[in-house]
């Protein structure tokens, strides 16, 4: 079987392992194909990275090393490593077919990138919800009193109190409104007032016993809403 042949058979091999991945190009006067390698995960996102490898054949291979080139990568973070990962397996494999065995490697290389990038996803947003809950938290803790803080405060608050009162004023010219008692004992001719009255009503003159209204004086008549009767208004 000749070189070509050889190499023609590898092809058909890697056509039925990855029908979605390979392109033939040609064929004359060797091989020459491209190859997508993708991570061995079957996640679907839009940062799953891709490699698309360039491969032509040659008379020596697989004694010596096929030509291959990236041609094209999406979401890959070394570009370079890749290269050497190449190179080294290529180099590590002279003599029998390398492509099955290179690109099982590029796609579990390509899988563990892949996972890398995704925990360090979930991480960031693990965290950033992390940072929410503690925010959040500490607006129903308030602020943690000390000692010295205390005083801080307590000696503005002093501060604002005083200053706060010096603007105040108080207008002492209004007089204050007296209670019935107070109007009472102020002004006895208020009580004999009543009695006048009563008398005049009639002509004749009643006696009145000024002790069983005594008690009477001990309520606060102040309170119009209550007695109904404001003693400040009454005629003397």
């Amino acid at each position: 079987m000749s070189i070509k042949e050889e190499q023609l058979q590898e092809i058909e091999a890697l056509t039925s392992i990855y029908p979605d991945e390979i392109a033939v190009l040609s064929e004359d006067p060797y091989p020459k194909f491209n190859l997508m390698i993708k991570p061995t995960t079957n996640d679907e996102d839009d940062f799953r990275p891709f490699l698309l490898l360039e491969i032509k054949f040659h008379e020596h291979y697989p004694d010596q090393s096929p030509e291959i080139a990236i041609v094209d990568s999406v979401n890959v973070d070394d570009r370079s490593a890749f290269e050497s990962d190449i190179k080294t397996i290529c180099e590590d494999n002279l003599g029998m077919p390398v492509i099955f065995t290179l690109a099982s490697h590029l796609s579990e290389q390509l899988s563990i990138q892949s996972e890398t990038r995704l925990t360090r996803q979930r991480e960031a947003i693990e965290r950033k919800i992390r940072e929410e809950e503690e925010a959040e938290q500490k607006r129903f803790e308030g602020t943690c009193v000390s000692v010295e803080s205390f005083i801080r405060w307590k000696v503005k608050f002093d501060a604002e109190r005083a200053e706060l009162i010096k603007t105040v004023k108080v207008d002492e010219s209004e007089p204050k409104k007296l209670t019935g008692r107070q109007l009472f004992e102020k002004d006895r001719s208020l009580y004999d007032s009543d009695i006048k009255f009563i008398s005049g009503e009639g002509g004749e003159v009643v006696e009145v016993d000024e002790s069983l209204f005594e008690d009477m004086l001990d309520f606060e008549l102040d309170d119009a809403g209550t007695t109904g009767i404001d003693l400040s208004d009454v005629d003397q």
